[in-house]
């Protein structure tokens, strides 16, 4: 059986911390690599475990620099340094138009435009989209790969759950959700596009999920904080996201 992990190569919220980078995770089974997001630093930090040539695809979940900024630098490394001729892209239309700002990319990016219940496949991975609650169009992911499953939920407020990507499209329940916690109690507010630890813990609860890992938590805003906040509300086995840490589904 194919192993399903997620390794996470950024994890502060809106902007980077000292030290830190922003939202960029690596999505692996045995046989496949899946760059998910890569906000600011994660290129970097990419490569302290796999080279960009073994990335199979890039997914990009929307247009907001915390998540999408390093493109331009990958496609300079690669056509430039590298001798890389071609990357698969899974994006949205909004990810497309930032990136060719800086100039036409698609002489390296195989640019593939995707939006709500698209699915893909890449290698032996299954990806399916559900867009979120979110100002700019903004894709949550789900990962399956012999029978195990990734939700990653990227950027959200409270109109968009967890079940749009399990019972509502007839999938099981997740074994690991990696899901944006970038509020806690003291600092909820609706009118925000992001949910809290503990409304997150809630949605996980709601659909099953086996494990949690609280991500996108904002620089001065202590992580334990937000681990305790979900911990007391999620019923299986709960973390808070840290650079260069591996969880398995």
């Amino acid at each position: 059986m194919s192993k399903l992990s997620v390794t996470v190569l950024g994890c502060s919220g809106s902007y980077a911390a000292a030290g830190e980078s922003c939202s960029g995770y690596l999505v692996r089974s045995d046989a496949t690599t899946l760059w998910v997001d890569c906000g600011p630093g994660t290129f970097a930090n990419l490569q302290s475990h796999v080279p960009l040539d073994s990335v199979d695809a890039l997914l990009v979940s929307h247009h907001h620099p915390d998540h999408c900024a390093e493109l331009p630098v990958i496609y300079n490394a690669a056509k430039y340094y590298m001798g890389i001729e071609h990357i698969r892209v899974l994006a949205t239309e909004g990810v497309r138009e930032v990136t060719d700002v800086h100039g036409d990319s698609s002489d390296l990016f195989g640019w593939e435009m995707i939006k709500d219940s698209s699915e893909a496949c890449v290698g032996d991975i299954d990806v399916l989209f559900s867009r979120t609650d979110h100002p700019v169009e903004t894709l949550a992911m789900r990962f399956e790969c012999d029978g195990k499953s990734i939700v990653y939920t990227s950027d959200t407020g409270r109109g968009w759950a967890l079940s749009a990507l399990s019972r509502d499209v007839g999938r099981s329940s997740p074994d690991l959700v990696v899901g944006e916690g970038t509020l806690l109690h003291a600092t909820d507010n609706p009118e925000i596009p992001h949910v809290s630890a503990a409304w997150l813990a809630a949605d996980a609860n709601d659909v099953g999920a086996r494990q949690l890992v609280v991500t996108h938590v904002p620089p001065g805003s202590d992580p334990q904080d937000h681990l305790t906040e979900a911990g007391e509300v999620f019923s299986g086995d709960v973390a808070v996201a840290r650079t260069g840490a591996t969880f398995w589904a």
